[in-house]
């Protein structure tokens, strides 16, 4: 199974490729049955297959960042959730965000996030990734729950070095980035 990033100046996007089809749609890549599921990705996370990440001891840890990145995907996913969308502002997130994280994509990404793993329950820190030199990202890694209990979900909020979201993923929890 091999994996595609395709990066356009404002967004990346990742779809998986299995035997040579590619199964592409606008916003998301689907596969059924175990395998892969990415559900969507925006702006700088491609930059993890460019760059080495370390993780962070939990002492180390930022404890306002924390906060923000935790709060942040919970509004997103909870608005989805109640049927509405979360109105990023260019002081919580860069403008490729505010921009492409928009109702229509929020909308429509909950419904496959519905349909898969059921309602979202509520989100648990697990660590946190450093990137390696520049530019500086940190990863926070989040077991999400869901609905459905056997569904094993990373929230995954990015921060720039300013602090703003600079990416967000709902994907298969997977132990490797």
């Amino acid at each position: 199974m091999l994996s595609t990033i395709y990066q356009l100046p404002f967004a990346k996007f990742q779809f998986e490729n299995t035997a040579g089809e590619h199964r592409n749609k606008k916003y998301f890549g689907m596969k059924k049955n175990g395998i892969f599921i990415l559900l969507f990705s925006l702006s700088l996370l491609g930059c993890q297959a460019q760059q080495d990440y370390v993780k962070v001891e939990d002492s180390e840890v930022d404890k306002n960042k924390l906060e923000f990145a935790t709060s942040i995907s919970d509004q997103i996913l909870s608005a989805q959730k109640d049927g509405g969308f979360y109105a990023l502002s260019n002081e919580e997130a860069i403008e490729a965000i505010v921009t492409g994280l928009d109702e229509k994509l929020q909308k429509d990404t909950y419904t496959q996030i519905k349909s898969l793993f059921g309602d979202y329950q509520g989100l648990e820190f697990d660590h946190l990734m450093r990137s390696v030199g520049e530019p500086s990202y940190e990863i926070y890694r989040f077991k999400g729950i869901f609905e459905k209990p056997d569904s094993e979900i990373e929230v995954r909020a990015v921060l720039d070095s300013k602090g703003k979201l600079a990416g967000f993923f709902i994907k298969p929890w997977q132990q490797q980035l």
